[in-house]
């Protein structure tokens, strides 16, 4: 049985804070998609979902406990090792983290932190904290749409961003800032169609709303062409991202 405290470098009464912090630093160090050596890169994909296996076990009180239960006891005596190696065969310290500040409901928790990732461009970081905001509160507009604006910045996940800023736009329908950011994405994808309906919903809202004025610019409201989707990535602006960090 995997010992997911030792996979994270924690002790079996670790935090939460310690855990997070642990994970945190962890998937910054063996994120696959930093590699670009094809076998380093299927030993980092192996790491990383260890890790992230380990992570999502422990962070959750619930799963935590029945995970504990089914310990060995020479699993529970066991010191956790002091070191890990990463896929780059490096031998990294284990995080030996202190308390953590205190938080207040794990959503808004892993949403502020992802927020905070996102400014500092550690966007891989943003998208983890990010996907467990929205896990945890799927009806939270503010929490898919940061997301999306992360996910567009790896252009393997420009799909899935779509996807997050289109539920972003249907629980706050008269955001234009979301429409506009959807639009911008659905353009980038070639869906030239569905990026002009878009960006007409907004304009009918707000046409002088600066993100509008923006999409506007890159859109053109002629007759589109038929959609054919198309390789490409996304290119998401601060415009968003800083209208949500103020509200």
């Amino acid at each position: 049985m995997t010992d997911h405290f030792a996979v994270l470098g924690v002790s079996r009464n670790a935090t939460s804070a310690e855990i997070r912090d642990a994970y945190l630093k962890l998937a910054r160090n063996t994120h696959p998609d930093t590699v670009r050596d094809p076998e380093a890169r299927k030993k980092a994909e192996t790491v990383f979902k260890s890790v992230t296996a380990a992570y999502d076990t422990l962070s959750k009180d619930r799963s935590r406990r029945d995970y504990a239960a089914k310990l060995s006891p020479e699993s529970e005596s066991r010191t956790p090792p002091t070191a890990t190696r990463s896929w780059t065969g490096q031998t990294q310290a284990s995080v030996p983290s202190g308390p953590g500040p205190s938080t207040g409901p794990v959503s808004l928790d892993a949403l502020s932190q992802g927020i905070e990732a996102y400014k500092k461009k550690d966007y891989h970081t943003a998208v983890q904290l990010l996907n467990r905001a929205v896990s945890q509160d799927e009806g939270n507009a503010k929490a898919h749409a940061v997301l999306a604006m992360a996910m567009a910045k790896n252009p393997n996940w420009v799909r899935d961003a779509m996807k997050h800023m289109e539920s972003a736009s249907r629980l706050e329908p008269k955001n234009v800032s979301y429409l506009a950011e959807l639009a911008l994405l659905l353009q980038s994808q070639g869906l030239k169609l569905r990026a002009k309906k878009t960006l007409e919903r907004a304009i009918a809202i707000k046409e002088d709303h600066p993100d509008v004025i923006r999409a506007m610019a890159e859109i053109p409201i002629a007759p589109a062409e038929p959609e054919s989707p198309a390789e490409g990535t996304a290119e998401t602006s601060r415009g968003l991202f800083d209208r949500l960090r103020k509200r």
